[in-house]
């Protein structure tokens, strides 16, 4: 026996009184810190201080102000004209000032609130458009003004006037989101409350705070009920596997235990939740379950033999010590791998990952069998179902077939290893956000929606620094920003661009009887800060803070993008700035806002996929030598560890799903998670081998001894991510779906192509066994 091992084993049954006793008092310990975890998906979030792309939003913020918009789409009644209807406009002004009431509310645009600039008996004035919404006549003179309202055409209302919007901004809070989920909430009990949609009309919420908000909201939903059901799920698979009540309850004291101290670990660290720490929970119940199946399979083993419960825990631990270590270790290391992102939220994940790991290996070699040291029964029902139930039979059935089979086994993992090669290059990266949601989703029905109204509602906003105070009312600097705006606007999927240069066009036009020949720019720096100031003068609410900063050295344009796939849009960033520096190499232009955001996060996870796998792999490859002491068996006990995810990526590229956050996280994490059976099997055999038994032998007491456990731990791993396609986020659903894929590769990798390369490599020579020697009892090794 291993010292080390059996030294452990000893330390706890003697000590398992105080075991329990520090168990329950580092869960004591960890509840209060986890009052302090809030919920907190910003997009700034993402990114590490420094980061060019933060340091990029955060100066567009100092210059301009608040940048997350919210966007209320109203459609004009079946039957009505157009969206000037007394009603309509009623019920317009009624969100308006609802909106515009609201405490986070910096800025609102509403057709009902709308100014427009023009020459009143040679002066320039800017009035309101509607005054009387009852009013016939004048509803029709509006509609004849805002025919030429160039500022308003396509961005607060559609040509047709049959749809119009109400734009309101919002405060901006450093990495907080709450502010906006309860203000989307609020909206949404006043547009309930009022009954809009049963008057006819159509409203579609979309824009930041609206994105936040359903981040927030289905994160907090499916963390409610999907962890609940997953332990349920789990609940019933532990008794159909032991039919035992304890069997059944004492893995969630591992799991539990484990999960709150994670949490307490969480708290203490301030990080918050988000998107992407919701599969953590699920990960770690899968994950406890596994490593607690493996344990009672053991138990129950040597509980078979006649073994006191303390005798049989002590067993237990020596025999499953080093192994678990390892696997716990491997996993751990595979969670740690995702931290070479540059993705701050992916970064905690993975930590956090990492710590349960390696506590549910602690409680589980600890507190598990110390539990389990104290209870005295052992039905004969749970003897039979752990050595003779069907798990039993058809593990005994393995060795004969794989060492038949092991030339056309080892052939075919040979050539789906080198089509998965091929064919795994071909990923496609995409991290657009909206395709976090599910196509049902009102959130991403509504970007669709403002796509298709007004060329999108997500910005890339352009600062241009002029270089001085003062600088961007110079003539030549402003025919330079005006040029480049228009080829902006010139480019598919771009909307009607917003910048100082529109309303100073208009003032011009103004000024000058409104005559259309002078919506153009002043000729003078001089003319430009006049036009300004009759401008501010007219008493409009519209004052400009969001196009230009304080010192006038810095212009804004905020230029709307269609939603397209996250490659499109990094194409057309790179076309931006090669246009940029062939063509405006004079201007000082940055390009920042939520989409660059967002096409950040893009590669990042790009380079972070590849990044952790080859981490994962490195560290699970030297722990795999270590343990093993051979280079060899090191190497054949990676072999389906590897392929299970070589595999799941060549099935992204069939079926066209590209990677995203949820994606990339199963990669790294799943080939930690799937090793652990290998390493248990494998341990086994070399046992075996050193022993003096023959291939065959050795492999028959491997997947008779852990075989059971580790198509018990798959059945848990499979069925256990699996409850995570009911899941309301894409990335979510995909992390459940491509890792119990990866689980379920993996079982068939240990149990038939780890030991049909076993048998290659290692017992060529030796005779075919005779079938009937599969059946007879196994012995124990010791």
């Amino acid at each position: 026996m291993n010292s080390i091992s059996r030294g452990w084993a000893n330390l706890v049954l003697k000590g398992r009184w105080a075991i329990l006793a520090i168990f329950a008092g580092a869960i004591a310990l960890s509840i209060g810190p986890m009052s302090n975890i809030d919920y907190d998906n910003s997009n700034q979030r993402f990114f590490i201080a420094g980061d060019e792309n933060l340091v990029n939003f955060n100066h567009l913020i100092e210059l301009f102000g608040d940048n997350d918009y919210l966007s209320i789409g109203i459609q004009a009644r079946p039957g009505d004209l157009d969206v000037f209807e007394p009603e309509t406009l009623a019920m317009i002004e009624l969100l308006t000032g609802f909106v515009e009431d609201h405490a986070i509310v910096t800025q609102v645009r509403s057709l009902t609130r709308y100014q427009y600039t023009h020459n009143d008996d040679g002066m320039l004035a800017t009035d309101e458009l509607l005054l009387d919404l009852a009013d016939p006549a004048e509803i029709e003179n509006a509609r004849q003004i805002m025919a030429n309202e160039t500022l308003a055409l396509g961005t607060l209302i559609t040509p047709d006037y049959q749809h119009t919007r109400i734009v309101a901004r919002t405060e901006y809070r450093k990495n907080l989101d709450d502010h906006k989920v309860a203000f989307v909430h609020e909206l949404e009990q006043f547009i309930s409350e009022h009954g809009f949609s049963e008057q006819g009309y159509t409203l579609r919420l979309g824009g930041q705070p609206k994105i936040d908000e359903q981040f927030e909201t289905l994160s907090v939903r499916d963390t409610n009920w999907i962890n609940p059901t997953m332990a349920l799920i789990m609940i019933v698979i532990l008794f159909i596997s032991f039919r035992s009540i304890s069997a059944t309850l004492l893995p969630w004291l591992v799991i539990g235990g484990s999960i709150v101290m994670v949490s307490g670990i969480q708290g203490v660290i301030g990080w918050p939740h988000s998107v992407v720490e919701s599969a953590l929970v699920p990960a770690l119940i899968i994950i406890g379950v596994g490593v607690s199946v493996h344990v009672l399979v053991e138990f129950y083993h040597f509980r078979a033999q006649d073994k006191s419960p303390k005798q049989a825990a002590l067993e237990t631990v020596d025999h499953l010590l080093v192994p678990a270590f390892f696997t716990a270790f491997t996993t751990s290391a595979g969670f740690l791998a995702l931290g070479v992102t540059k993705l701050v939220p992916v970064k905690e994940f993975a930590m956090l990952g990492s710590i349960g790991s390696m506590l549910l290996f602690i409680i589980a070699l600890t507190v598990l069998p110390a539990l389990l040291s104290f209870i005295p029964w052992f039905s004969e029902r749970t003897q039979k179902v752990v050595d003779q139930g069907f798990i039993t039979r058809l593990t005994q059935k393995v060795p004969a077939f794989t060492f038949k089979n092991r030339v056309r086994i080892t052939i075919l993992g040979a050539i789906i290893l080198l089509a998965s090669v091929v064919t795994v290059p071909n990923i496609e990266v995409d991290s657009n956000y909206i395709t976090y949601f599910k196509e049902n989703n009102p959130t991403r029905q509504a970007l669709s929606y403002f796509d298709e109204q007004y060329k999108g509602i997500q910005n890339i906003d352009v600062i241009i620094d002029s270089g001085e105070f003062d600088g961007i009312k110079a003539p030549a600097f402003l025919a330079r920003v005006d040029a480049f705006q228009q080829w902006l606007e010139q480019q598919a999927n771009v909307g009607d661009a917003n910048s100082l240069i529109d309303f100073l066009k208009e003032i011009s036009e103004s000024i000058n009887d409104d005559d259309p020949s002078y919506y153009r720019l002043p000729d003078s720096s001089n003319m430009t800060a006049q036009y300004l100031f009759l401008y501010e003068n007219t008493g409009a609410e519209e004052d400009l803070s969001d196009l230009k900063d304080f010192d006038y050295q810095y212009v804004r344009i905020a230029v709307p993008i269609k939603n397209m796939k996250a490659s499109l849009t990094s194409d057309l960033l790179d076309k931006i700035n090669n246009k940029v520096a062939a063509d405006f190499a004079d201007l000082d232009v940055t390009l920042t806002g939520s989409l660059v955001m967002f096409n950040a996060q893009d590669n990042y996870i790009n380079q972070g996929m590849l990044q952790s796998f080859m981490v994962a792999l490195v560290v699970i490859g030297i722990s795999f030598i270590v343990l093993f002491r051979s280079l060899k068996y090191g190497a054949i006990a990676l072999v389906p560890s590897i392929v299970p995810i070589l595999i799941t990526g060549s099935l992204l590229v069939v079926f066209d799903i590209p990677l995203n956050l949820g994606t990339m996280i199963v990669g790294a994490m799943t080939m930690g998670i799937a090793v652990d059976d290998a390493i248990h099997v494998m341990s086994r055999y070399l046992i075996s081998r050193k022993q003096g038994a023959n291939t065959h032998d050795a492999i028959t007491r491997a997947m008779t001894e852990s075989g059971r456990a580790v198509v018990f731990t798959s059945i848990v791993l499979v069925t256990g991510f699996s409850v995570m396609l009911l899941g309301s986020f894409v990335p979510y659903i995909y992390t459940g779906m491509f890792a119990a894929s990866v689980m379920a590769l993996a079982l068939i990798g240990d149990l038939i192509f780890l030991p049909a390369i076993l048998y290659l490599v290692d017992g060529e020579k030796e005779h075919q066994p005779e079938t009937d020697k599969t059946k007879q009892p196994t012995q124990t090794i010791t």
